[in-house]
């Protein structure tokens, strides 16, 4: 529940395909794993496909991370108002967190970006 953030879609989603594999899949599985079902990609990229270009940077460079980001790491290669505006559009689509001066994607959405990383070339950052 913690990785998907109580979300209600995502929850039904991961239900339904635990419920389709027979339901023992928790048994199999190591304790921090986060399941992505088919449904669930769908929205995910609906989503990815109206984000910004700069938006997906963000989100590019904070998977890369590996944890948290500061926003002081984030403005370095930023104009401030348009970045300000990306953090705030993707915390209200409920893609990333915030800690303090800290941005981190949503354990989910985190899981979805490694994975998808592979398939979708986002422009990098640097």
């Amino acid at each position: 529940m913690h990785h998907y953030q109580g979300n209600p879609l995502w929850l039904k989603s991961v239900a339904t395909l635990m419920v389709e594999l027979g339901g023992c899949l928790t048994e199999l599985l190591p304790d921090e794993t986060i399941l992505i079902s088919a449904d669930l990609q769908d929205i995910f990229q609906q989503q990815f496909d109206r984000l910004s270009e700069l938006e997906k940077q963000v989100i590019s460079l904070i998977a890369r991370s590996g944890d948290a980001v500061k926003l002081a790491k984030l403005l370095e290669n930023s104009i401030i108002p348009p970045l300000l505006n990306a953090l705030q559009s993707l915390s209200r689509r409920c893609l990333i967190e915030q800690e303090d001066s800290l941005y981190k994607l949503i354990p989910v959405v985190r899981q979805y970006v490694i994975s998808s990383m592979q398939d979708i070339s986002l422009p990098d950052s640097s």
